[in-house]
């Protein structure tokens, strides 16, 4: 999850200097994506959950927030499927804060609630 960490540290400064999106984060984006990848190959139930909540984070980022939101959906879905909580809160937290930051306090709640 340093990927997440990266991506967090990313939209707080993108935030307060209006940046794009740093050549770290870009890093972030492509190489944890093709690492999870080949992850998800090998062992799709353990990993397809991880691989869909970073792309998530980085549509976000870039502004893509229809394909973000079914990101997060489809990541909080894939790992209630396989039973891990704790990755399923993590992806409702994210969407949470998603929706937060965009002034739907409403869905927001929804996520946050679960």
């Amino acid at each position: 999850y340093d990927c997440l960490i990266y991506l967090a540290v990313e939209k707080r400064d993108q935030k307060r200097f209006a940046s794009d999106i740093s050549g770290k984060t870009k890093m972030c984006g492509f190489y944890p994506r093709a690492l999870m990848k080949k992850l998800v190959d090998y062992a799709p139930l353990n990993n397809q959950h991880r691989l869909l909540l970073i792309e998530a984070e980085v549509a976000s980022l870039e502004g893509e927030h229809d394909i973000a939101i079914e990101k997060y959906d489809s990541a909080i879905a894939a790992a209630e499927v396989i039973g891990f909580l704790h990755e399923q809160a993590i992806g409702n937290e994210r969407a949470g804060d998603f929706f937060l930051a965009h002034g739907s306090i409403k869905r927001a709640t929804r996520y946050y609630g679960h």
